[in-house]
C-alpha cells in the first residue's frame, strides 16, 4: 500500500480527538512522525483531498469526537463522514445501485422481460411458461454476462436490504485497501464462482439471484486475510463473522426455507465464501513473492 501525506501538524499538538474522529468514521488513517513533525497520512492519492476536507472541518470545530468515557452520541457521526466514505467507495455504490435495478426488475412487471436477461441461463418461451436453458448455451450464445448478472436479481424488500447493508458494510472495506481495479476483479470473479456453485447445487436449476454469494466471499476473504494478516482497514468485529458463518449452516440445514419463497441459494453462498477465501490467499502469497523479489 502506498500512503500519501494529508497534513502536517508540529509535534507538540495533541492528534488524539483527530485520531478518534477519523477512526469513528472507519477512516483509514495513520499519524507518524517525520522530519520534526506528525503527519496524517492516508492509503492512496485518492483519499487526500476528501480527508483533507474532513481535517478542515475537524478544525473548524464542526467535527467533534466522541469522548473516550461517555457512550456514543448520534450526532458524532456527521453526514461530511458519510460523504468521505461515499467518494472513496465508488465501486461498491455501484453495485449496491445495480442491485436496486435487479430488484426493480424482478418486482415490477413493467420490467420483468429484463430478468430473462439477466438469468445465469437463457430462457426459452414454450406453452404455458419459459424452458430454462443451460450452461453450454449461455456460453454457446456469447451471453457471457450472465455469468455475472444474477447477483444483481433480488426478489424482496428483506433481500435487497439485507444484501444492500452488507454490500456497503464489507464492501466499502475491501474497496479501501483492494484498490478499485482489483476489487472489481474480486466481484467479477467471485460473483461468476457463487453463480457457478448455485448452478451446479443438487436440484432442479431455477431462477436464482443475489450478491449474497459475493457478500461471503468478502467473509471469506476478510476471515482469511485477518488470520493470516490482520490488516486495521478490514477490521470488523469477530461477532459478525461468525453471525454469518452461523447464519450459512442454519440455511444449508433448510432451516429458512421454510420462511422463504423459493428458498435460499446455499450453493452460492458456499461458493463465495470458498472462492472469498482463495482470493486471500491468493494475494497474500502474491504480494509475499513480490517482496522476496
Amino acid at each position: 500500500m502506498s500512503w500519501s501525506s494529508v497534513r502536517k501538524f508540529p509535534l507538540t499538538q495533541d492528534l488524539t480527538p483527530l485520531n478518534r474522529a477519523l477512526r469513528e468514521r472507519d477512516i483509514p488513517h495513520k499519524i507518524v512522525e517525520l522530519a520534526g513533525q506528525q503527519v496524517l497520512q492516508v492509503p492512496s492519492r485518492e483519499w487526500a483531498e476528501p480527508v483533507s476536507d474532513f481535517v478542515d472541518a475537524w478544525l473548524a470545530g464542526d467535527v467533534v469526537a466522541t469522548p473516550q468515557s461517555s457512550a456514543p452520541r448520534p450526532q458524532a457521526v456527521k453526514p461530511s463522514s458519510l460523504w468521505i466514505e461515499a467518494r472513496l467507495s465508488p465501486v461498491t455504490l455501484v453495485l449496491i445501485a445495480l442491485s436496486l435495478l435487479g430488484f426493480a426488475a424482478a418486482e415490477w412487471e413493467v420490467f420483468n422481460h429484463a430478468v430473462v436477461a439477466l438469468t445465469f441461463t437463457p430462457l426459452t418461451p414454450v406453452p404455458g411458461g419459459f424452458a430454462w436453458g443451460s450452461l453450454a448455451d449461455t456460453l454457446g450464445n456469447g451471453e457471457y454476462w450472465r455469468l455475472i448478472t444474477p447477483a444483481f436479481l433480488h426478489f424482496s424488500i428483506f433481500h435487497i436490504a439485507f444484501n444492500g447493508l452488507w454490500t456497503w458494510e464489507l464492501g466499502r472495506r475491501l474497496e479501501w485497501t483492494m484498490g478499485k481495479g482489483r476489487y472489481l476483479l474480486f466481484f467479477v470473479v467471485t460473483a461468476i464462482a457463487s453463480n457457478l456453485a448455485q448452478y451446479y447445487w443438487p436440484g432442479p436449476v431455477t431462477l436464482f439471484g443475489g450478491m449474497s454469494g459475493v457478500i461471503y466471499a468478502m467473509v471469506g476473504y476478510i476471515g482469511i486475510y485477518q488470520w493470516l494478516k490482520p490488516e486495521p482497514l478490514l477490521a470488523i468485529p469477530k461477532g459478525i463473522l461468525l453471525f454469518m458463518l452461523a447464519w450459512l449452516g442454519i440455511c444449508m440445514l433448510g432451516v429458512v426455507d421454510f420462511f422463504m419463497a423459493g428458498g435460499v441459494a446455499n450453493g452460492a453462498h458456499l461458493g463465495g465464501l470458498v472462492s472469498g477465501a482463495i482470493f486471500a490467499l491468493a494475494r497474500l502469497g502474491l504480494g509475499a513473492s513480490e517482496r522476496k523479489s
